[in-house]
């Protein structure tokens, strides 16, 4: 009983989801902004009631696991700020340079993730 309780749950468990979350498949894209590639930053997918899924961007370039489904699509690039005394031992604060239409609860961008697509998104943001 023990081999077929290990075995149902190893085949329950193959989906590469978070904990308790929905099933993830494979994305991938591009960001710009004003047309130019961004050089570094982050691109994260998000359900509501689910932790997002937070990809790197490099040169322009995303790809990782995002939640099945209707995800909304947040992008941050940060600079680094003067270091604030008293704020874990003096480290700098970090702005987001991306126009805020583009992250929080302002974003205007989203992206349908299906279990068996080719999930390629671009992503054309301007600065006005």
């Amino acid at each position: 009983m023990n081999r077929f309780a290990a075995v149902l749950g190893s085949t329950l468990g193959c989906s590469s989801s978070q904990s308790g979350g929905p099933p993830v498949a494979q994305v991938k894209g591009t960001v710009t902004l004003d047309g130019k590639a961004i050089p570094a930053g982050e691109i994260h997918f998000g359900m509501p009631g689910v932790p997002p899924r937070v990809l790197a961007i490099k040169d322009g370039a995303f790809s990782g696991e995002a939640p099945v489904g209707k995800n909304q699509v947040e992008v941050f690039v940060y600079t680094e700020g003067a270091a604030v005394k008293g704020k874990h031992g003096g480290e700098g604060s970090k702005t987001n340079t991306v126009p805020q239409k583009y992250w929080w609860a302002n974003t205007t961008l989203s992206a349908p993730v299906s279990a068996g697509g080719t999930n390629d998104f671009k992503f054309p943001l301007t600065s006005r």
